[in-house]
């Protein structure tokens, strides 16, 4: 009997905490008291732990954190969400205090906080300047979009490498890790693209390095238009 109870005992040892999945959706309601918000807007999850953030409806929605744990290594943001589905998921590994909000509506109070594990104390999380590279996105599609004087080329068009973290042949979006983009002003940074039409993603998985060339789509939002693998 005591050797039963002590593999039972080593087996629940072994076994490792069930990851939990978690939803966060972007609500419009312009006609409300709150017209703009994340529901929720203050979560708790513990590290390993997965958000999906998910636009509810046909509305223009992103997610920015602009403030998270100084390990943290990485610019946390979505591509600009516009139809009602559109969906950006993260894996939060390091504890501590993030703090987000939509840009597009930062101004009329759509933001949340989200606690991994516990609460970060005074002095242990970091700010992350999306104002200064809003800005920078902003004038680089200036620059490249049909409107400027200058046709862009494909040379001219933002690049960078990456490392694929998951593909959607379904969808045509790819989610990778990429590295800083200088054109772009954007630190390394783990985003989801839709992939153009025009390009193959079945020889393309995850694990894949890549390099790819980016093209301004509109509303803050850039298509990848050329992928192939790195080395």
């Amino acid at each position: 009997m005591k050797k039963l109870l002590l593999t039972t005992a080593l087996m629940l040892l072994a076994t490792p905490a069930f990851a939990k999945e978690y939803i966060i959706k972007e609500i419009s309601d312009p006609a409300g008291s709150k017209p703009y918000y994340f529901s929720p807007d203050k979560l708790t999850i513990q590290p390993g732990d997965t958000v999906t953030f998910v636009d509810a409806q046909e509305d223009m929605h992103d997610v920015m954190f602009i403030n998270v744990p100084k390990g943290v290594d990485e610019m946390i943001m979505s591509p600009m969400h516009n139809k009602e589905g559109d969906k950006f998921s993260y894996t939060f590994k390091i504890p501590g205090t993030y703090q987000f909000h939509c840009h597009p509506h930062e101004a009329l109070g759509m933001k949340g906080t989200l606690i991994v594990g516990t609460p970060s104390k005074p002095g242990e999380t970091k700010a992350m300047d999306h104002h200064k590279m809003a800005k920078i996105h902003d004038d680089a599609m200036k620059a490249q979009s049909p409107d400027a004087k200058a046709v862009p080329t494909a040379e001219s068009l933002p690049q960078g490498t990456a490392m694929i973290n998951a593909v959607d042949a379904e969808k045509h979006t790819i989610n990778v890790t990429h590295d800083p983009i200088k054109a772009l002003g954007w630190p390394k940074m783990k985003m989801e693209f839709s992939v153009d039409k025009s390009v193959d993603l079945s020889g393309f998985k995850a694990g894949d390095a890549v390099l790819f060339t980016l093209k301004p789509a509109g509303d803050d939002d850039y298509t990848v238009v050329q992928l192939k693998k790195g080395q």
